[in-house]
């Protein structure tokens, strides 16, 4: 028996949990939201095809709207009441209990603390050997040393035969591109991470639920 089988029987029956509230038992005002919202984008990428105008955004720009109304709503004392009562908590207690239910069929005593803590130094460090790319990470940086004075180098040698007005028209259009390349990072990176690193999110999910554990299923031996 290994940390290993463990993990891989949580994430089996983590499967079994759903995390996302079905569409039929929201409350009415998040209904009406989410229709609000698909409705406004539809039609908004349909009048875009058609023709671009200021009117296009118009059906986009009341989904938007919508969003700042549904703030102020969904934050009123009982609207967060009814959400903690009809999903939140329950789904807690099927969570917990299917942890729990976990490591007692690996036999694990909730009440050992010694134990919760060494499994969730194991999970951190197996954690750390899935990041796959960390070897990677030093040769970037130091390829990144080469390559940052070449650019300068070469920005300086453009500057020299360049006009102001073609250095500004330069910096703009540089600054777009790295506005974009950025964008597009921030973008994926949450797509490639889980591309490569599968098992890293749910590795933070089991020591979540360990130390959830800890704090409200665990008995204070002083008391």
């Amino acid at each position: 028996m290994r940390f290993c089988d463990l993990f891989i029987s949580y994430k089996i029956e983590l499967k079994s949990i759903k995390s996302t509230i079905p569409f039929t038992k929201l409350p009415l005002y998040r209904k009406v939201f989410i229709i609000i919202l698909l409705v406004g984008a539809t039609f908004s990428g349909i009048l875009c095809l058609i023709k671009q105008t200021w009117a296009s955004y118009i059906p986009i720009t009341l989904s938007l709207l919508s969003l700042i109304v549904f703030f102020i709503i969904d934050s009123r004392k009982r609207n967060l009441e009814l959400m903690l009562k009809e999903h939140y908590i329950p789904y807690s207690k099927m969570r917990m209990n299917m942890t729990i239910d976990v490591l007692k069929k690996f036999d694990i005593n909730i009440e050992n603390l010694d134990s919760l803590d060494m499994l969730i130094d194991e999970a951190k460090y197996a954690q750390i050997q899935c990041d796959y790319l960390s070897p990677l990470k030093k040769p970037l940086k130091t390829l990144g040393a080469i390559i940052i004075p070449i650019i300068v180098f070469v920005t300086e040698k453009i500057g020299d035969a360049a006009t102001q007005e073609e250095m500004i028209f330069m910096a703009v259009q540089a600054i777009v591109l790295i506005l974009l390349i950025f964008s597009l990072i921030f973008s994926l990176t949450p797509i490639v991470k889980d591309l490569l690193y599968r098992d890293y999110n749910k590795y933070d999910e089991l020591i979540s639920d360990l130390r959830q554990i800890k704090l409200f299923y665990t008995k204070d031996p002083k008391q």
